[in-house]
């Protein structure tokens, strides 16, 4: 990540934003996962959420 990514993100977190709404698409996927133990795990889903444009992701952790 280049620096000050991390803090965008937190901010990101913070600002509330309308997930639900007539006028607006809502993309929901379901991810299924070995683990989330791994440090680098969060930021990889994060990731992925911004790649195919994500709004509300499910995760399964499976082992």
């Amino acid at each position: 990540m280049p620096p000050g990514s991390e803090i965008q993100c937190q901010l990101e977190a913070i600002v509330p934003k309308t997930i639900l709404s007539t006028r607006t698409a809502t993309t929901i996927c379901t991810w299924n996962v070995l683990t989330m133990y791994k440090t680098w795990k969060p930021a990889q889903v994060a990731a992925e959420m911004r790649k195919y444009d994500l709004t509300i992701i499910g995760i399964s952790e499976s082992r």
